[in-house]
Order: structure tokens, then C-alpha cells, then sequence
């Protein structure tokens, strides 16, 4: 009996190790399924992802909240992601779970991929959602992983995984022009 409840016990607790971080937060737009955990962190995103002048043409005036702003500016980004691509899925919507620090990027992609690697962000093709260092996070970051998930819904057979790269690439490479 004992032995069975140790046994149990720790499969809860190594459950409970491995399950990635969970967002407090959630707002949706056209694009997008934001997840975040703070107000903190949402503001930090947001001063951290200046679309510069080409882009922030397009926001709209009517942005009252931050998540407002943090939804149109990501939008903005997918629409224009799309227009570089020349690649416009139907159906577009995957989720965005922003996370402190590349720490924290690394963490869960070792718990998920156990690898460990030294990624700013990454784009998880089975969840259909990008994950994000807010401490790192940028325009070029940001429109990389999007470049992913359009291509991702764009084709009905993916892409090896070296064209899936080039085209990220080429996105953010090409997000400002």
C-alpha cells in the first residue's frame, strides 16, 4: 500500500513538473489567441514591439486597453507577414503565449521537445502556437515565428523543414520593407 502511494505520488509531482506555464490572462483577436500571465508582462511586450513608422500607420485609433493594442499590433504584423509571403490561409488563428525571459523559453521547449536549446522564441507546429521571451521579444522575433505559422496553415503538406525556415527568414527579413 505504501509503496503504491509513493509510486503516485510522484507521477502527480512529475506531472506537475513538466506541465508548461500557464497564463492567467487570455484575450483573442482575427489572428490571434493571446496568453499571458501579467499586466507587467503585457506592457513590457507591448514597449518592446514597435512597429515602426510604415506599420504603425495601419494601427487603429481606437485601441483603449493595452491588450487592445498589443491584439492590433499583432494583427497588423500577420497581415503584413502574409502580404511578404504572398500567402493568405483561410484559416489563420493560432495562440501567442508570451513568457519572461529566453529562460523560460528554454524550459519549456526542453519539457516538450527534450532538447535543450537557446531559443528567443519558437513556433510549435503541433500546438499552432508561438512562444515568446517578452525580455527579448521584437518586430524581426515576433514576424519570424508568424512567418511559421502561416506557412504552417498555408500548405496542406508541410514544408521540409528547411524551406519552413527560409520563408520565417525571409519574413523577417522583409516585415518593414
Amino acid at each position: 500500500m505504501r509503496k503504491t502511494f509513493f509510486i503516485i505520488a510522484g507521477l502527480i509531482f512529475i506531472t506537475i513538473s513538466f506541465v508548461p506555464v500557464v497564463s492567467s490572462e487570455q484575450r483573442e483577436s482575427r489572428y490571434v489567441t493571446l496568453k499571458y500571465s501579467s499586466k507587467e508582462i503585457l506592457r513590457t511586450f507591448n514597449d518592446h514591439l514597435s512597429l515602426g513608422s510604415s506599420l504603425s500607420r495601419m494601427m487603429r485609433k481606437n485601441t483603449v486597453t493595452i491588450e487592445d493594442e498589443v491584439l492590433a499590433k499583432t494583427d497588423i504584423i500577420v497581415e503584413k507577414a502574409e502580404t511578404v509571403l504572398e500567402m493568405f490561409p483561410s484559416n489563420l488563428h493560432f495562440t501567442l503565449i508570451l513568457l519572461p525571459a529566453s529562460e523560460d523559453i528554454s524550459r519549456v521547449f526542453n519539457q516538450k521537445y527534450n532538447k535543450n536549446v537557446n531559443y528567443l522564441s519558437f513556433y510549435s507546429l503541433s500546438e499552432k502556437t508561438i512562444y515568446i521571451s517578452v525580455d527579448d521579444a521584437n518586430l524581426s522575433i515576433l514576424a519570424h515565428e508568424i512567418g511559421h505559422a502561416i506557412v504552417d496553415r498555408f500548405f496542406d503538406v508541410r514544408p521540409p523543414y528547411n524551406i519552413h525556415e527560409l520563408m520565417a527568414q525571409f519574413t523577417e527579413k522583409h516585415i518593414t520593407d
